[in-house]
């Protein structure tokens, strides 16, 4: 009962939060916003304490170290930012979003030849600037079906997934998704994942990898997918940029080579996929939103 109440209690806390925040102008909110994520990195220690080891590794320096907390306190005001932005998400048309993201020439051209053999696109991603924006940028002229953390909030879950559906976003919860996803690398649209789960990958299927010269474990159900369909990886990300605009860049298609050794398979188009994820966390740590520890204590044995 304690936790039916509590759920409900957020679904309504959720939907009047969005509602003034369609109301309110951008500016105030924004305002707001960085105040708000101001206030969670001083007074929510042990979420500091993880994005700052996360970013001292990113940073190659210790956890102590002043440009680990500039970069910690800039992803807390940017994840606060986004909160609002996502918030503002039902209200935006196709002409917000086409004005709020810009996507390179070259970026288009990736997904264009990704998806030139018919077999589908699987897109991979981190929780880093605003990927929902970018997402549903892409979503307008190219379909998009992505896989997403369970909340454990039905009824929010349900809540936000509406809210995508009508930007061409389809979401599923991992629970049965890989039919789902199947049948639409077939129908050669694009699949999303996030890769960025860190020990929680544990819940999935998921392959021990090198990121930022430490082992941590991805989740392989992006290079199994890639593997089983014949569809190519495309790493992106959707960066911020000034008067919180954002420019979604992608990286050349990344084809899993099919050998008689799967393991071996996955686990090279895995790293493949950290090794351009790194590229983008290095040119904005403080745009990763990584609040749940990215690296075990020690390396976890596949």
């Amino acid at each position: 009962m304690g936790r039916r109440l509590l759920h409900g209690a957020g679904y309504w806390a959720w939907r009047a939060a969005s509602g003034l925040a369609q109301r309110v102008p951008a500016g105030l909110t924004y305002a707001l916003a960085a105040v708000g994520g101001e206030l969670a990195y001083f007074l929510w220690a042990p979420k500091r304490e993880i994005a700052k080891r996360n970013l001292a590794t990113v940073l190659g320096l210790s956890p102590d170290h002043p440009a680990v907390a500039r970069a910690a306190r800039g992803s807390f005001r940017n994840f606060a930012r986004y909160l609002v932005e996502i918030m503002r998400f039902p209200a935006l048309t196709a002409h917000d979003i086409d004005r709020l993201v810009s996507i390179e020439p070259a970026t288009w051209q990736h997904l264009r030849d990704a998806r030139a053999g018919g077999r589908g696109l699987i897109f991979v991603s981190i929780h880093f600037g605003n990927f929902e924006l970018g997402g549903a940028r892409i979503a307008a002229e190219l379909p998009i079906t992505v896989i997403a953390d369970d909340i454990g909030n039905a009824r929010l879950m349900d809540l936000l997934a509406g809210n995508r559906a009508h930007k061409n976003i389809t979401l599923h919860t991992p629970d049965g998704a890989a039919k789902k996803v199947l049948r639409a690398l077939r129908r050669n649209e694009l699949v999303g994942l996030m890769m960025d789960l860190g020990p929680r990958a544990l819940s999935f299927s998921n392959v021990e990898v090198d990121f930022f010269g430490k082992r941590t474990l991805f989740p392989a159900v992006a290079a199994e997918l890639a593997r089983a369909s014949g569809a190519p990886i495309v790493v992106a990300v959707t960066l911020r940029e000034h008067g919180n605009t954002f420019r979604g860049v992608a990286l050349p298609p990344v084809v899993v080579t099919r050998t008689q050794d799967a393991a071996q398979d996955v686990e090279r188009a895995t790293q493949a996929i950290a090794r351009g994820l790194e590229t983008f966390v290095r040119r904005a740590p403080d745009q990763w939103y990584i609040f749940r520890p990215m690296w075990p204590a020690s390396a976890t044995a596949r």
